[in-house]
């Protein structure tokens, strides 16, 4: 399996930071091609991390991180996978 490239795991780790403080940016685009580029240019969005939380972590990761401010070395690898895939294809 190929490593997470060094652009998205930035993109993610700008996610998993405005989780923790709360302070995501959710420009509105219209397609992919927007939201890339967006994403590129260092925006963040609630709704997309809140996708990605869904699909790659589980439910406990998802409460510690938004109830008590822990994110989990899982909830790190299922967010980094989510952004692998959405970036790196």
């Amino acid at each position: 399996m190929k490593k997470i490239s060094k652009l998205a795991k930035s993109i993610a780790d700008a996610h998993i930071q405005a989780r923790l403080n709360g302070t995501f940016d959710d420009p509105t685009v219209k397609n992919r091609e927007e939201l890339i580029q967006q994403l590129k240019e260092g925006k963040t969005f609630s709704q997309l991390l809140d996708q990605i939380e869904i699909k790659f972590t589980s439910i406990t990761s998802i409460l510690l991180s938004r109830k008590l401010f822990h994110q989990s070395q899982n909830y790190k690898k299922g967010v980094y996978k989510g952004f692998k895939t959405l970036i790196d294809q």
